[in-house]
């Protein structure tokens, strides 16, 4: 009995090595062979990188620690104009919006470690606390102006 076993499994082998010794010589002949692959749009290969935009808050050296609440897009209602606030102009106001500050309410939560981040981040030491950005803000958030912001919306103050 073990005999007819073992010439079983000898006769097993052989049949799968025959096997596939044959699938591979049939398999080899008949496989296409993969040709390149032209494109005539452009004679040249192109090496242009592709940039992603980086969050400006890696690319400054200041510390997270004290970074204000942000959002990632304004409210439904839209974004407030904080260029109403005593020495934020177009500029200013862009690099807040970019960071994630578009409302009067997110500026009148801020500390005063807060606006020293802001003040880090902006690359303009003082100009938070100075023009007290959160005091206007509170104001602004209550629905009330302030002087200055009454000037902007008559037109006599120019934000540049």
């Amino acid at each position: 009995m073990f005999e007819i076993a073992s010439l079983i499994v000898v006769n097993l082998l052989l049949a799968g090595i025959i096997g596939f010794i044959i699938g591979y010589l049939v398999g080899r002949t008949n496989s296409p062979k993969i040709k390149s692959i032209k494109n005539n749009n452009s004679d040249e290969p192109r090496d242009e990188k592709v940039r992603h935009s980086i969050n400006p808050i890696f690319k400054k050296n200041s510390t997270l620690d004290f970074k204000p609440l942000i959002l990632t897009c304004p409210k439904l209602s839209g974004k407030d104009a904080l260029t109403k606030i005593k020495g934020i102009n177009k500029k200013i106001e862009n690099d807040l919006n970019n960071l994630g500050i578009y409302h009067f309410e997110q500026i009148s939560k801020w500390s005063n470690k807060n606006s020293e981040w802001i003040e880090e981040f902006l690359l303009l030491p003082g100009i938070a606390r100075g023009n007290q950005w959160v005091e206007q803000a509170k104001i602004l958030c209550s629905g009330r102006n302030t002087p200055y912001s009454l000037q902007v919306e008559n037109g006599e103050i120019e934000v540049d």
